[in-house]
């Protein structure tokens, strides 16, 4: 069909939730399907490994994307995949606790089970070897282990993984089966129409269609789902005229960085493979609420990363191959917004006391971990404490104070208020959104299989009416 037509669905955005969407409705509409991507459609071969050229290329925003304030970056993937070609490829079930907190929002966890496991299935879910444990990780485990702290080995959608260390910007070796490798293709092998490089700007029904408004193209359907991720799905919807961009919730992350006498070279293997969860409130921990998984990341990231200026930057670099690294996994209390600056996004989220505290609890608990694992010091992402070889007690957290940033968005489309509780989007016959907008807050794990299992059961009640 052409690119201007008319089309049984159109399903906007590739990634988590719209890849796994568009893939079961072709299944049962074939050339009726259109998968709209904003971004564009990279190979294996377009993945160099030179984080100067990928950041700006892989990331939205060429990476800069943050809060109106600058305060917390906004880490999202843009091209087919969406975030998923760029994230950690960890995989973690639907926590159990969701299936209390989230029944009054149409969520039952074991009518969702045989869709999770399609969907781990379809991306090679596995649990990482020990002999894929690189070193930075394994540090982490052991500090943990010493203090009796509870931690694991992680999943990941990496089963045939060569261990680059580049999972970041793209993987060279489609050993990460991200959905640009797994349900975009399996979209296109039933007949799905693929139109990259195509930004939506917003929507428009009448005579019971809806029309899908782009650059200089409008493409109908009888049925549009909106996947754009969680600063795009609500922007659009707020262009079209719908109410939307409320409930927004993050997981909040910093770094810190335990400093060790012979070299750790964190950047080799497997970036994020080892968990604690001693400090976690999902799958029956009863902690204050994060994660903490052990990741390092290549020079540029790191030096964007480090709170420090003149040589005391320059020394930090210096030592980078004896750093290891680790970042929580903070499910934030905090509700922000997506609203409209003119035509663009604008994000704003507050930093409440509740997650100031975990954040300085993170940086408190990683201290006594790498210096329990043999650190001779601890680099904390903070520009008032950074170096540290004891407890630093309760530092100060506000924005401007520390690195901060988000790569797990939820909210913005709501189950409860945006869309109903299947994902429909409430008084707009025959518009859905089924990507983590219409999550109604943080999960607290690494979110790509809910998203897509919801997106999956999204898809399937679509068919069913």
């Amino acid at each position: 069909m052409s690119r201007s037509g008319r089309y049984k669905a159109i399903v906007i955005g590739s990634g988590a939730g719209g890849a796994p969407a568009a893939a079961r409705l072709a299944e049962a509409w074939g050339d009726g399907v259109a998968l709209v991507e904003a971004g564009a459609h990279f190979t294996a071969a377009d993945f160099t490994q030179v984080e100067r050229e990928m950041l700006p290329r892989l990331y939205a925003a060429g990476g800069t994307q943050a809060t109106e304030d600058g305060a917390i970056g906004v880490v999202q993937g843009r091209g087919v995949g969406g975030s998923t070609f760029i994230n950690d490829a960890l995989c973690f079930r639907p926590p159990p606790e969701l299936a209390a907190r989230w029944k009054p929002y149409g969520v039952d966890l074991d009518a969702l089970a045989p869709h999770v496991d399609t969907v781990e299935a379809a991306m090679g879910v596995t649990r990482i070897q020990r002999s894929q444990i690189n070193r930075a990780n394994y540090l982490l485990g052991l500090g943990a282990a010493r203090l009796g702290w509870a931690g694991e080995r992680l999943h990941h959608n990496s089963p045939g993984c060569v261990q680059c260390g580049f999972r970041h910007i793209g993987c060279s070796y489609n050993a990460k089966l991200s959905m640009n490798l797994t349900f975009v293709p399996r979209a296109l092998k039933a007949g799905a129409v693929l139109l990259d490089e195509t930004p939506v700007h917003h929507l428009t029904r009448s005579d019971g269609a809806w029309t899908v408004h782009t650059a200089g193209e409008a493409l109908t359907a009888e049925t549009v789902v909106v996947c754009a991720g969680v600063v795009q799905t609500p922007t659009i919807l707020l262009r079209s005229g719908i109410e939307a961009g409320q409930g927004l919730q993050f997981h909040l992350s910093t770094r810190a960085w335990g400093e060790f006498d012979a070299p750790v070279d964190g950047f080799n293997g497997i970036p994020m493979a080892y968990g604690v969860t001693e400090f976690a409130d999902t799958f029956g921990a009863t902690g204050p609420g994060y994660l903490i998984e052990g990741c390092s990341v290549q020079p540029l990231a790191f030096s964007a990363q480090v709170q420090l200026e003149g040589p005391a930057f320059e020394a930090a670099l210096r030592r980078y191959r004896h750093l290891a690294g680790a970042v929580p996994l903070v499910r934030s209390k905090a509700r922000g917004a997506v609203s409209l600056k003119g035509e663009r996004a604008a994000i704003d989220y507050p930093l409440v006391e509740e997650d100031a505290a975990r954040l300085s609890d993170f940086f408190r608990k990683a201290t006594r971990l790498y210096r329990a694992a043999g650190a001779r010091r601890v680099l904390l992402a903070h520009r008032s404490v950074s170096w540290v070889t004891d407890d630093p007690g309760e530092l100060p957290i506000a924005p401007g104070l520390l690195y901060l940033y988000a790569a797990h968005l939820f909210g913005g489309a709501c189950r409860g208020s945006t869309t109903d509780a299947v994902g429909r989007v409430v008084d707009q016959p025959g518009l859905w959104v089924l990507d983590a907008s219409a999550f109604p807050e943080a999960i607290g794990v690494n979110p790509q299989i809910t998203i897509a299992a919801l997106a999956l059961q999204g898809a399937e009640r679509i068919l069913t009416g």
